[in-house]
């Protein structure tokens, strides 16, 4: 589904502003807050579920359709349907990102404060993007109706950009980052694999088949 062409406003701002300044923190991470790959890869996997939790509830409280009254079996399953993927791919983050790849870089299990969200900046950066999508879940979905021509059949599209950008990023990311830790550096890896991530990050929120909170 696509954003109409006019942005909307919340109390945080312009909405598309908004989601570019967040998809930007990745990359700010790496080059300001020293983190690491693995911190990419599970932020973006924790906006994902954010995103599929905040989605479940669009299609429960959706009345754009014949059919009225809660939506409770059509949230439940697509919910549980989108966890059970997201928990496939971090089994497969946690092995090949968190042990394999921070091994060789040296890490050791330094990645292990990134996934308890025990790092400082990591924490802020996760805690705001939740706080910011719920403002927005609130404000346009319940304050300005939006539930009201919503079809929660058209919500519950199971496989998504989002996912596939976890491909990309894990396949065409580590291929770069390789080459520019070997050319100059591991921290030029870092931000080689970090740019790279922004940039789908960016294209993916603005494509994406996951209804989006500014849609008219």
């Amino acid at each position: 589904m696509f954003e109409n062409s006019s942005p909307l406003l919340s109390p945080l701002g312009s909405h598309r502003l908004l989601q570019f300044a967040m998809n930007i923190v990745p990359l700010l991470g790496v080059i300001f807050m020293d983190w690491s790959v693995f911190a990419l890869i599970y932020v973006f996997w924790l906006e994902t579920l954010g995103m599929s939790f905040f989605n479940a509830i669009r299609i429960m409280f959706a009345q754009g359709t014949v059919i009225q009254g809660l939506h409770i079996r059509k949230a439940l399953g697509y919910l549980l349907f989108r966890v059970f993927i997201l928990c496939f791919y971090m089994l497969f983050i946690l092995v090949f990102i968190g042990l394999m790849v921070s091994g060789k870089q040296g890490e050791g299990y330094e990645w292990v404060k990134y996934l308890m969200i025990i790092d400082p900046s990591f924490r802020i950066a996760i805690i705001s993007f939740f706080f910011i999508k719920l403002i927005e879940l609130i404000y346009f979905y319940f304050i300005k109706a939006e539930r009201r021509t919503t079809d929660p059949e058209k919500l519950r599209s199971f496989f998504d950009l989002r996912i596939l950008v976890i491909h990309a990023a894990l396949v065409g990311g580590f291929f770069l980052f390789k080459f520019f830790h070997v050319e100059f550096g591991l921290r030029a890896g870092l931000i080689a694999f970090a740019s790279i991530f922004t940039i789908l990050k960016v294209f993916v929120d603005h494509f994406s088949s996951i209804p989006r909170f500014d849609q008219s």
